[in-house]
């Protein structure tokens, strides 16, 4: 009998295609911890929170709905790696579980497809995962390496504050630490990275917030930028190539990176030379645990 914790992983749409090393990580870091991912067959774009939703709240929420009956059907909790994913797909969940009309509506539709959503299972952020299901004395202890000296600036990005109750930034935080790195604030760390406003304007998105955020990074010189969203990992890794010299480039990693990286797993084994900026000086602050 499989006793193993097991999730349904949904990747989404910029991972798969661009970021395939956050991927790797997450499957390594699931198989050193002692859980599992199965993939869902069949999974679509979450849709996005932002265009899919504005554009027709109906189809949105009915999509939603069909990604979510994949995981209900199979048994498993929901895990991304991706905050607008994360938000859709909660979002989704509290209006179905809420709304027996809306649900019943929702599913009406589904059946044409021979599915059907109860909202019995929802969705899971990635830090949740690792904060509360494997705990972090159980991800300590697997740790064959750590970081010394590594200066990290946290984007955590403007969704993982919308859900107060769940201290999503805290916790974020104290797996950082566990990996051994020092946390760098600076003053623009709660600002958007500009994701949701480049759909109405792409010049205010990279000026007034891609940019500003850079600039306020760059004055406190962190080792890397950790985060948690595929889409603020492209706007920020884009923003750096338009507004920073190559000298001043700052490393932009995904937490499953990191975490690979201190349960020991190479650069190799991940995939971080696929970077666009050099991921290397971080692996240089890696020390075995003796």
């Amino acid at each position: 009998m499989n006793d193993k914790k097991t999730y349904g992983l949904f990747l989404g749409c910029l991972i798969p295609s661009s970021q395939i090393f956050v991927e790797k990580a997450a499957r390594l870091i699931a198989k050193k911890l002692d859980f599992q991912f199965i993939d869902l067959k069949g999974a679509t774009c979450c849709p996005d929170p932002e265009i899919s939703r504005v554009v027709g709240y109906d189809a949105w929420i009915r999509i939603a709905a069909r990604n979510l009956s994949l995981a209900e059907m199979a048994g498993y909790e929901l895990c991304m790696i991706c905050n607008g994913c994360y938000s859709t797909f909660t979002e989704a969940y509290e209006a179905l579980e809420k709304d027996v009309k809306l649900r019943n509506e929702v599913n009406q539709d589904l059946a044409l497809l021979g599915r059907r959503y109860d909202a019995k299972i929802g969705a899971k952020n990635f830090i949740e995962v690792l904060y509360s299901d494997i705990g972090l004395k159980k991800l300590e202890g697997a740790l064959e390496k750590r970081f010394r000296g590594l200066k990290v600036a946290m984007q955590y990005g403007c969704r993982l504050y919308k859900e107060t109750e769940k201290e999503y930034p805290r916790k974020f935080d104290e797996i950082i630490k566990t990996l051994g790195a020092d946390i760098v604030r600076y003053d623009a760390e709660r600002l958007c990275c500009g994701v949701p406003s480049t759909y109405a304007d792409p010049n205010f998105s990279t000026q007034q917030r891609a940019r500003v955020k850079l600039e306020g990074l760059s004055e406190k010189k962190p080792d890397c930028i950790a985060l948690v969203c595929p889409a603020c990992y492209d706007m920020i890794e884009k923003a750096e190539f338009m507004f920073l010299e190559p000298e001043q480039f700052i490393p932009v990693l995904n937490l499953t990176e990191l975490v690979a990286l201190c349960l020991g797993f190479s650069p190799e084994d991940i995939g971080l030379d696929i970077h666009r900026i050099s991921a290397y000086p971080v692996v240089e602050k890696l020390e075995e645990i003796v």
